[in-house]
């Protein structure tokens, strides 16, 4: 699986250039959006630089899902945030990127869509639109991701680690 360069770079949401939160450009209130950590239920990607929680898993979510889906960096015992993507209806509203390394999960960057138009263009790392587009066409960025279980984390040679993810 190929990984966005931004993959570290959280990026979401329709609102204004002083976004400083995901709350500035996430509706909170949709399904999800509001979790902070990674629950049980959440799977487990592999990408090149080591792992991400994903949640909610491909098995929750209907083709015509609205609300977030929620990615955090597996680093040792910490989970820090790095993105949080709203969908609605099914498709890639908002994507933003968190500050990993902000305890309070700032934002990096915001994208909104299908336009791909930066909703910080002038503040963190200053993804202009270009950037923006090219997210939504990352296979990392779209609504089904293939996950394992979190517990392959913890158990790898479970049974459903060993198969391929779904």
């Amino acid at each position: 699986m190929k990984i966005s360069p931004l993959l570290a770079l959280p990026v979401f949401a329709p609102c204004a250039v002083l976004a400083q939160t995901a709350q500035d450009v996430i509706p909170m209130q949709a399904t999800h959006c509001a979790i902070n950590t990674p629950p049980p239920a959440a799977g487990l990607a592999a990408t090149p630089g080591g792992f991400v929680m994903v949640f909610p898993r491909n098995d929750a979510l209907p083709k015509d899902y609205t609300g977030c889906k929620l990615m955090w960096i597996v680093n040792g015992e910490q989970r820090p945030r790095f993105a949080t993507l709203y969908f609605d209806n099914g498709k890639l509203a908002v994507a933003a990127a968190h500050n990993v390394r902000d305890a309070a999960g700032r934002l990096d960057a915001a994208c909104a869509y299908p336009q791909g138009k930066s909703l910080l263009p002038d503040a963190g790392r200053q993804i202009k639109d270009s950037g923006c587009a090219a997210i939504s066409k990352e296979g990392f960025y779209q609504l089904y991701v293939p996950t394992w279980p979190a517990t392959c984390l913890s158990d790898p040679k479970a049974a459903a680690c060993q198969r391929e993810p779904n």
